[in-house]
């Protein structure tokens, strides 16, 4: 081992040494707690990370000590369970008001559903309208939505003449395709000349009605 290595670690060493004692002479510093003092101490003035502000110097604060860590516990035990009781006990109020909004207002959309076929109500292509001071009534219409299927449409296209509705990446033009077809059940057909596609999943989309506020 070279003198430089020697030197480095007798350097480590005596820095080492040199904090302890440091640390021991702070330790010393510290004024040495009586128990009717550290019976007046509150453990809920201690800072987070705290450095000690007192030494423990005989068995009677020493056991002083180890009680109030063992009441702090027991302290904070209770707490806790009191604390989850209560967590418990909002968390079923707010079950039963989120009930109470589901059904209740389900109810009443229901009447108001009800209601709305019996008025005179402004009709677009996709939704119906009535509206009221508090707000408006509102049917959107199901109509019929068809769901691609490249796996199958592709193929169909490329093989009936209809390669154009393919893009590159061989998926179907659906935007432009659909514009095209006719949907009657659960069949889609080319409207111009009647043909059945294959590959397209028609499913009829049930009326939503709903009360805008």
């Amino acid at each position: 081992m070279s003198d430089k290595t020697n030197a480095a670690i007798a350097a480590e060493q005596q820095a080492a040494a040199t904090e302890e004692s440091s640390a021991a002479q702070q330790t010393e510093a510290l004024p040495a707690a009586t128990l009717e003092e550290l019976e007046e101490f509150d453990l809920g003035s201690v800072a987070d990370q705290e450095t000690p502000r007192f030494r423990i110097t005989d068995d009677r604060c020493a056991d002083w000590a180890v009680r109030k860590i063992a009441e702090e516990r027991a302290e904070y035990d209770r707490l806790k369970e009191l604390a989850d009781q209560q967590v418990a006990a909002i968390t079923e109020k707010m079950e039963a008001a989120k009930r109470r909004l589901e059904n209740g207002t389900s109810y009443l959309t229901s009447c108001l559903a009800e209601y709305f076929r019996t008025v005179p109500h402004k009709t677009t292509k996709t939704t119906e309208k009535y509206r009221l001071l508090s707000g408006t009534l509102t049917l959107k219409k199901g109509g019929t939505k068809a769901t691609p299927d490249d796996a199958k449409l592709v193929p169909w296209l490329k093989a009936n003449g209809f390669g154009d509705y393919v893009k590159t990446e061989e998926s179907a033009k659906w935007g432009e395709l659909k514009k095209g077809l006719t949907f009657v059940g659960s069949v889609a057909t080319i409207t111009e000349t009647g043909e059945i596609v294959e590959g397209i999943t028609v499913t009829e989309q049930p009326d939503i009605f709903k009360v805008d506020l």
